[in-house]
């Protein structure tokens, strides 16, 4: 006899509840996200699931992630144990960690309940009936009953059948349709879960095409500080707009830029300034321009309508309309040639 009523389930999912099992009645299910897909499980980054090669099938890979760029995209289970209801065994949850060997209610959404699962609809058309754990494998689960602890004593003779159970990809519930395990079995499963951005960490474009405009009603802020970027070397976008202030630790110019009438370049390692005229206003009273050399030395400073140079121990190559200060009491100005006046 079938253990999932169809009835019952569609009618439940529609009222956006889960269903675990005929024992519970409908007001006694949880309600969970079914019509109203939250932001958390819309996958951003889902051209990056792999449809062919899949990175594991193996023992030794149990939850490793696989990347794409800097990204974790996927994780795999391999022969996770499931938690049981504690109603009855033929409802089972991926809780990950495991939960209470006696069950755990299917009244509430558990806080480690895993969910969003990658489905065989990811997969190559010719891995649509293979399995996380076959040599080629797919994105279908594997599933086993057994009564031992020792996943790696499971064999042939453990696995269930596709026919006998139902697999929720989206939230990690398993329900038995026929031949339930009994009190003293336990139930695995090997899986791939999807664990890529979703729309709540934000959008990922690549891949997606071009769009000419995109509107936005918000903030848009990244999952975690200091983590992503906005473009990259060779794919730079073009022209930035802000109305307000640009707060920035540390601002990087290839190219000149301009500030109201002037403009600011670079010439050989020299700053170049560009302009029809130029004031400075310091609010101190003292110190208002000052020039230093590579020592740290005083080259040139202008205190309130105050011209203070640097002093100089030795006397400098002459330069025509050169001017300097020995340091002691001494001032040369305008000299040329091979010696001073």
């Amino acid at each position: 006899m079938a253990l999932i009523n169809s009835g019952s389930k569609s009618n439940r999912l529609l009222a956006s509840r889960r269903f675990t099992s005929t024992a519970l009645n409908t007001s006694q299910e949880a309600f969970t996200s079914v019509l109203d897909i939250q932001a958390s499980e819309v996958y951003t980054q889902a051209n990056l699931i792999p449809n062919t090669g899949l990175p594991f099938s193996g023992s030794s890979q149990h939850l490793s992630t696989f990347q794409s760029g800097s990204s974790d995209i996927l994780k795999y289970y391999y022969r996770q144990r499931l938690t049981k209801s504690n109603v009855d065994t033929d409802v089972w949850f991926f809780i990950q960690p495991s939960g209470s060997n006696s069950g755990v209610t299917p009244q509430l959404l558990q806080g480690n309940q895993q969910t969003n699962f990658v489905s065989p609809k990811y997969g190559a058309v010719a891995l649509a009936n293979s399995t996380a754990e076959d040599a080629t494998p797919g994105y279908g689960v594997k599933v086993y009953k057994s009564t031992t602890a020792n996943t790696s004593s499971l064999g042939g003779g453990d696995v269930v059948s596709a026919n006998d159970y139902e697999f929720d990809y989206k939230t990690g519930v398993l329900q038995f349709n026929v031949s339930k395990p009994s009190a003293s079995e336990i139930v695995y499963v090997t899986a791939y879960q999807y664990v890529g951005n979703t729309l709540a960490d934000g959008v990922d474009t690549a891949g997606t095409g071009s769009f000419d405009a995109l509107d936005v009603d918000g903030n848009i802020l990244p999952a975690s500080d200091d983590s992503y970027d906005i473009g990259m070397t060779g794919k730079e976008w073009k022209n930035l707009f802000i109305d307000g202030t640009a707060n920035i630790d540390t601002l990087s110019l290839t190219d000149g830029f301009t500030y109201g009438g002037v403009t600011f370049n670079e010439n050989s390692n020299a700053l170049t300034v560009t302009g029809s005229n130029y004031t400075f206003k310091s609010t101190a009273g003292s110190d208002l321009f000052t020039i230093k050399n590579n020592s740290d030395e005083l080259v040139f400073q202008v205190d309130d309508r105050v011209v203070v140079l640097g002093s100089l121990d030795s006397t400098p190559t002459a330069v025509a309309g050169g001017i300097f200060y020995s340091g002691s009491d001494a001032w040369y100005l305008g000299f040329e040639g091979s010696g001073l006046p």
